[in-house]
């Protein structure tokens, strides 16, 4: 029984004194204190193991009080061991400004908040306000549909914001929002409201939101912003709410900047303008009541996260009882379900997956390679440029293939490596060549271009493997007197490179061949069959406009330089006439110079080797700067014409050698196949000097 400490104070002192030692309190079943004029109005909560036990909404104010006022209480551990009814209770948030974040472990153990209100005009308003980096957790939370968040600027449903950077990132797992979340500024989210600089690294899995989500604009069902912070991810997570304050980047779930990996989301309120977690080829009429939604969430983790059992869970969860899914039937080789043969079950009956179906030593549906295939020489091409070279429709906007890139785990035939002056890009993809898929720093609108359709092409056309070695970033010039975005430059002058480097160094020239020389050392020079580098692609020049009058002698300059690097790195002479092919500029857009193009057309005069592809009509976005997806599909075929009319993609590159034929399949007494060089004389295997050489009537590049 709790005693009424106010009422002792009407009787005996003594008695107080030897009855009363600790001063007590009538709470209520919702921990609330009913004695007037009370000074301690939350009930305490069970301190076990560290671990606070939460089990009404008194002892989640408490603790909410105890983290607010700052000091070394900000790295408490809270556990709910029920669900929380809020009714008539005020709360504020846990972690209430910038000055005093929460800093420590959450855990709701898969229990509710109930009926919690907050209704202000405020900043920084959700169930948590501030999360601070250095390993903080929140996990097994869900809100309920009974609960309302209103605020101003960085509203969230789990979490307002989070701040400070740490040695660890925060974590957001396992968490559940349908609350309705309003904001009348910016920043709202059904997760996280938006990061504060210093942006902390953040990671957001396993979240389910299906609450209406309303900003003014800058909001987004799973986190409003994410920050910048290339440490931060988003993963597992999917959304069935609407959302109210889209931004002109029609990112739907996860607004963000810098790399932040975002990947396996999934989007279920219908919107056509949507770019993010679009799947179309789901196997069942009703993915998230099958099973299937939840067996792709799981799929991939390392623990069996979410679980549903069919016919009596409605949807997947990120914890509980409920049973593991299992994906039953029949599946071709690259993990595609066979549809009619293939469903969900909560019982492991198995998987037969099909075997592969080799053609030119690829398998057609998941490009692996053939053992002992004598594959020919491997095509190589080189993309460079500025921002229509990098690309700006969303994903979302463009071709299907391009989408089924990114949502089914890149090419099967293109492998690629992409910098753009950044180190988030360079740590991901410096020296390394991975199936092709569209890089998106800004999560669906960037990096996805005209190049991308030009590798689908190729990939159509050659049915077998190639790389492709790309460096580009919007904005910049060639010209250092011009400006350029992030303070890069394409400048190749010896002097100007004598004091430059790359990435921080300002030099793209510098980073694209550095990224071509460690892409030879660490995986073509390893090739068996070799390698032949094709050509340059290149768009570029709006932002030379201003110094429009040196661009033909900038680029000759770069293009002579990009040419003399290869000859050195390589040792292949041929490599000094690269075929080199610039694209034009629309002739519409805002930063078109007819100066810049003339310049253009006047190389291609001068060098045999140096093409221009019209691009000036291509159609562009609303900006009239980038083209749209229709004009990069106009631009990408051009650029491919291109490509078939120089015979670069040609299935056996002319040798010249006709007399060599004869020897097809000779082996040596090692049973290796002979090895000639161009003028058909049979050479040893051992110590060859670099050069072009015939083995097997297939080119052999040392």
């Amino acid at each position: 029984m709790k005693y009424s400490c106010k009422s002792f104070l009407t009787s005996s002192i003594i008695f107080f004194v030897s009855i009363c030692p600790v001063w007590a309190h009538n709470y209520n079943e919702q921990g609330i204190c009913t004695d007037a004029g009370c000074t301690d109005p939350y009930e305490p909560p069970v301190l076990q193991d560290r671990w606070y036990l939460l089990s009404n909404a008194g002892n989640v104010e408490w603790f909410s009080a105890l983290v607010n006022q700052g000091g070394s209480d900000v790295n408490l551990w809270g556990k709910m061991v029920a669900d929380i009814d809020f009714t008539n209770v005020t709360h504020t948030p846990i972690g209430v400004g910038e000055g005093t974040k929460f800093n420590g472990k959450f855990d709701g153990q898969g229990h509710r908040i109930l009926n919690l209100k907050l209704r202000t005009t405020s900043d920084l308003q959700g169930f948590f306000g501030g999360l601070r980096g250095g390993g903080t957790t929140v996990r097994n939370l869900i809100l309920d549909k009974s609960c309302v968040i209103n605020g101003k600027q960085r509203v969230g449903g789990i979490a307002a914001f989070a701040q400070t950077t740490g040695s660890s990132p925060i974590i957001i797992e396992n968490c559940i929002n349908e609350a309705n979340i309003t904001g009348t500024s910016t920043g709202v989210g059904g997760i996280l409201g938006g990061s504060l600089s210093p942006h902390p690294a953040i990671h957001i899995r396993n979240c389910i939101n299906t609450g209406i989500v309303r900003g003014s604009g800058e909001s987004a069902t799973i986190a409003g912003w994410l920050g910048d912070n290339a440490g931060s991810l988003v993963e597992n997570c999917y959304n069935t709410g609407r959302l109210m304050g889209l931004d002109s980047s029609k990112r739907n779930m996860v607004r963000h900047g810098g790399s932040s990996a975002i990947h396996n989301l999934y989007e279920f309120y219908n919107n056509s303008t949507y770019t993010q977690g679009i799947k179309k080829d789901w196997l069942t009429s009703s993915p998230i009541s099958s099973g299937e939604l939840c067996y792709f969430l799981f799929r991939g983790q390392n623990a069996d996260v979410w679980r549903q059992t069919i016919g009596e869970d409605e949807s997947p969860l990120p914890f509980g009882e409920s049973l593991k899914v299992f994906l039953c039937g029949k599946a071709n080789c690259d993990g595609t379900l066979i549809e009619g043969e293939s469903f969900f079950s909560n019982d492991d009956e198995g998987l037969v997956v099909s075997g592969h179906q080799f053609e030119k030593g690829h398998c057609v549906v998941c490009g692996a390679l053939q053992p002992d295939y004598a594959f020919p020489t491997r095509k190589v091409f080189l993309m460079a440029g500025q921002s229509n070279a990098d690309g700006r429709p969303a994903i979302g906007t463009m071709p299907q293939y391009i989408q089924d890139f990114a949502n089914n785990g890149g090419s099967k035939f293109c492998y690629w490596s992409y910098a753009n002056g950044t180190q988030a890009a360079w740590d991901m993809f410096g020296g390394k060549l991975v199936p092709y898929m569209p890089y998106t720093d800004n999560n669906t609108t960037s990096r996805c271009g005209f190049d991308g359709i030009v590798y689908h092409l190729i990939e159509e056309a050659l049915q077998e493997r190639f790389y492709v070695i790309k460096e580009s970033r919007g904005g910049t010039a060639i010209d250092t007197r011009c400006s350029s975005s992030g303070d890069l430059w394409w400048n190749a002058a010896p002097g100007w490179l004598a004091t430059a480097a790359p990435r921080s160094g300002h030099s793209l020239a510098l980073e694209f061949t550095e990224n071509i020389g460690l892409c030879i050392d660490n995986v073509l020079s390893q090739l068996q069959e070799g390698y032949e580098i094709q050509c340059i692609m290149w768009h570029q020049g709006e932002s030379d406009r201003s110094q429009a009058a040196s661009y033909h002698d900038n680029l000759l300059q770069l293009v002579s330089y990009l040419r003399s690097y290869l000859v050195s790195k390589t040792g292949v002479e041929r490599y000094a006439t690269l075929p080199f092919i610039a694209g034009t500029v629309n002739r519409n857009s805002t930063q078109y110079n007819a100066q810049v193009e003339q310049a253009v057309l006047q190389l291609a005069e001068e060098d045999e080797n140096f093409h221009v592809v019209d691009m000036s009509d291509c159609k562009l976005g609303s900006d009239n700067l980038h083209f749209d997806a229709a004009g990069c599909v106009d631009a990408a075929q051009r650029m491919f014409d291109k490509l078939t009319s120089l015979g670069l993609l040609d299935e056996e590159d002319p040798t010249g050698i006709k007399d060599v034929q004869e020897h097809k399949g000779a082996r040596s007494s090692s049973g290796q196949r002979e090895i000639y060089d161009l003028s058909g004389r049979q050479m040893g295997s051992g110590n060859l000097r670099r050069g072009i050489y015939i083995q097997g009537n297939r080119k052999l590049v040392k």
